[in-house]
């Protein structure tokens, strides 16, 4: 059994990675077949897995405010459109008060 080392691994999230991509190439109109080339060979060559849904982590970025849709598989990065977002929506006391609320099912 192969030994899992930081050298050999790196932990990566799907939209971390996808956001990475399009912050080191800001204001650039991206096509999705190129974007898409780049993450599925990263995403494999960081972690030895494969990148599930590329086109969704595009699409939930976009719906959340952090890419441009320029036009149909055209996405773009803008530093300044993009404003800090507050990713956590609720407080994990009231996280708490809504999960005993629904009995803590999903």
């Amino acid at each position: 059994m192969t030994e899992i080392t930081d050298k050999n691994f790196e932990e990566i999230s799907q939209s971390a990675l996808i956001m990475e991509y399009f912050q080191s190439n800001p204001n650039r109109d991206i096509p999705h077949a190129e974007f898409v080339a780049w993450a599925l060979n990263e995403f494999q060559k960081r972690t030895g897995r494969v990148f599930a849904d590329p086109d969704r982590g595009i699409r939930k970025l976009h719906q959340d405010g952090f890419l441009v849709k320029v036009k149909k598989g055209v996405y773009r990065y803008d530093p300044s459109l993009v404003s800090k977002k507050n990713l956590e929506d609720f407080t994990p006391a009231i996280k708490l008060a809504i999960f005993a609320r629904d009995g803590y099912k999903l």
